[in-house]
C-alpha cells in the first residue's frame, strides 16, 4: 500500500495541473450541452461517474483516491459508512478533443432518456373565433328579426308570435346560464366552445325546418343553450390563454361579435334568403356554425381533464358577482327595449322611411362595436370599478336625445350612436370586471350569474315597453328606458364607492 503510494505520487503530481486544465476544458466545453435538460440533483461530495472500462468502485474506509490513469479524486464515504451513488447518466459519452473520455451528458431517463428542452410556447388564442362564437350564440335571434316577414307569410304565425321567439331565447339562456357556467368550469372551454357552436348549428337546423310556431319556438329554445355557454366559454379561454395586459382589449372583441352576427343576419344573410329562401339562408348558417366548431376544435389547446366529484357551486350570486347582476339585469331591460322598437319608432312616430328607420339599428350596431373594444381596453384594474356607473350614466343621456327626437327629429341620430357607445357597451365592461373578480376555478360559473341577470333584463324589458308603444305612449317608454339606465347606475357607483372604502 504505502510503496503504491509513493509511486503514483510523482505520476500524480506530475499530471495534475494538465489533468486540471483538461477537467476545466471539458467543463466549458460540456456545460452547453445542459441547456434546457433538467439536471440530476447531486449531493454535496458525491461521487463522479466512473469511466467506462473501469472497475466498479468499492467501499473504503479513508477517503484516499484509487490510483489510474484517468481517475480523479473522489471524497469520502457518507458519514452513515455507506458509497454515495454517482448521478444517473445515460448518454453515450463523446470523446474530447485531448483524447480522453468526458462525462456523460445529463438527462431525465424517467421522461425520455434524451436531453429534455424547453416546452413550445403555447399557440395564441385566436380573437376572431371567440368572436365568431359569440356571433354564432346569438344569431338565430337576429336572423328571426331580420326574416320575420317572410316568416309571418310562409308559416302563418301572428306578429305576437313572432315577438316571443325574444322572450323565449332570452328567457331559456337566463334560466339555463347558471348550469351552463358550471359546465363550462367542469369541461374546460375548448370542450365548451365546440358544443356551443354545434348547438347553434342543430338550433338554426331545426329552425329552418320548423313546420309551424310550436315547432319554431321549440327550436328557440333550444338555442337557448349555446346562449347560456357563450360568455362563460370565451371569458374562461381568455383566461386560460391571454396575457393580463391584454385581456380588456380581447374581451371587448369578442364581445362585439354579438354585433357581427347582428350585421350578417341583416345583411348577407338576408339577402341570400332572396335567393336560396329563407331556409336556406338558415341552414347556411347551420354549416358555417359546423365550420367552426372544427375551427375551434384544431386550434384552441387542449383542456384539463374534466372535474369530477367537485362540490356544486352555488347558483345565487355573491358580493361583486351579485351586484354585476344586477347592473345587467337593469341595463339589459334598457338595451333590449330601444333594440326591439327603435326602428319601429322611427317609422310610426319620427316619419322615416323603412331604410331610414333599418339604419338606426345598423347606427346602434356599429357604435356598440366601437364603444365596446374601446372600453373594455380601458377597463385597467382600479378604472374598471367606475366605468360601469359611468356609462349608465351616458345611456341616461342616450335615452333622454331618444325621447327628446319626439319634437326634434334629428335627436334619433345623436340618441341611437350614445346607445350604442355607452350602454352596449357597459355589459362588456361588465364582463372584464367579472373576469378580473372571479374567485379561482369559477370564471365560467361568475359569468354565466352576470350573463343571466342580462339575458332576464333582455326577456323583461321589451313585453314592459311594448305596453306602453301599443298604446302609443313612446313618450312614457322612453321614460321607463331612462329609469331603468339610471337605476343601473346607481347599483353601480353604489358598489364602486364600497368596493373604494373597501380598498382603503
Amino acid at each position: 500500500m504505502g510503496t503504491e503510494q509513493v509511486g503514483a505520487g510523482p505520476e500524480h503530481a506530475g499530471r495534475g495541473p494538465g489533468a486540471a486544465g483538461r477537467g476545466a476544458e471539458a467543463g466549458l466545453e460540456r456545460e452547453p450541452q445542459l441547456e434546457g435538460s433538467e439536471r440530476q440533483p447531486e449531493l454535496e461530495g458525491a461521487e463522479p461517474q466512473s469511466q467506462p472500462g473501469a472497475a466498479e468502485p468499492q467501499p473504503r474506509p479513508h477517503p484516499e483516491p484509487e490510483p489510474g490513469p484517468h481517475s480523479e479524486p473522489e471524497p469520502g464515504p457518507k458519514p452513515d459508512g455507506t458509497e454515495r451513488q454517482p448521478p444517473t447518466n445515460t448518454t453515450k459519452p463523446r470523446p474530447e478533443p485531448d483524447g480522453s473520455q468526458p462525462q456523460p451528458e445529463t438527462t431525465d431517463p424517467q421522461r425520455t432518456g434524451r436531453p429534455t428542452s424547453a416546452p413550445p410556447p403555447p399557440r395564441p388564442l385566436p380573437t376572431a373565433l371567440l368572436t365568431c362564437a359569440m356571433a354564432f350564440s346569438m344569431l338565430q335571434l337576429f336572423l328571426l328579426g331580420a326574416l320575420g316577414p317572410r316568416l309571418v307569410d310562409e308559416l302563418d304565425i301572428s306578429p305576437t308570435v313572432l315577438g316571443l321567439t325574444t322572450t323565449i331565447g332570452f328567457g331559456t339562456a337566463a334560466v339555463l346560464s347558471p348550469a351552463g357556467g358550471r359546465i363550462v368550469d367542469r369541461v374546460g372551454p375548448r370542450r365548451a366552445l365546440a358544443a356551443l357552436l354545434l348547438l347553434s348549428a342543430v338550433a338554426l337546423a331545426l329552425i329552418g325546418a320548423a313546420p309551424g310556431a310550436g315547432f319554431l319556438l321549440a327550436a328557440v329554445a333550444l338555442g337557448g343553450l349555446p346562449q347560456a355557454l357563450a360568455n362563460p366559454a370565451t371569458n374562461k379561454a381568455i383566461l386560460a390563454s391571454v396575457e393580463p395586459a391584454r385581456r380588456g382589449a380581447v374581451t371587448g372583441m369578442k364581445q362585439s361579435g354579438v354585433q357581427l352576427g347582428a350585421f350578417a343576419a341583416g345583411l348577407p344573410l338576408a339577402a341570400l334568403a332572396g335567393w336560396l329562401g329563407w331556409r336556406g339562408a338558415v341552414w347556411t348558417a347551420a354549416g358555417a356554425a359546423v365550420v367552426t366548431a372544427a375551427w375551434a376544435l384544431r386550434t384552441l389547446p387542449q383542456d384539463a381533464p374534466a372535474r369530477t366529484g367537485a362540490p356544486p357551486a352555488s347558483l345565487v350570486p355573491r358580493g361583486t358577482i351579485a351586484w354585476l347582476a344586477g347592473f345587467s339585469l337593469l341595463l339589459g331591460c334598457g338595451i333590449a327595449s330601444v333594440n326591439t322598437y327603435l326602428a319601429l319608432y322611427g317609422a310610426h312616430r319620427l316619419d322615416l322611411g323603412p331604410g331610414a328607420a333599418g339604419a338606426l339599428v345598423a347606427v346602434l350596431g356599429v357604435s356598440g362595436v366601437v364603444g365596446r373594444v374601446a372600453w373594455s381596453k380601458a377597463a385597467t384594474p382600479g378604472r374598471a370599478e367606475w366605468l360601469p356607473g359611468l356609462l349608465a350614466a351616458g345611456a341616461v343621456g342616450a335615452a333622454l336625445l331618444l325621447a327628446g327626437a319626439a319634437a326634434l327629429a334629428v335627436l334619433v341620430w345623436p340618441g341611437a350612436v350614445a346607445v350604442g357607445v355607452f350602454a352596449v357597451s357597459a355589459n362588456a365592461v361588465s364582463m372584464v370586471l367579472v373576469m378580473q373578480r372571479a374567485a379561482p376555478g369559477r370564471a365560467g360559473q361568475d359569468s354565466a350569474l352576470v350573463s343571466a341577470g342580462f339575458f332576464a333584463g333582455f326577456a323583461l324589458g321589451p313585453p314592459l315597453f311594448g305596453l306602453l308603444a301599443s298604446a302609443g305612449h313612446y313618450g312614457w317608454g322612453w321614460t321607463l328606458v331612462t329609469a331603468e339606465f339610471a337605476a343601473a347606475g346607481a347599483v353601480a357607483l353604489t358598489w364602486a364607492v364600497r368596493e373604494r372604502g373597501r380598498g382603503a
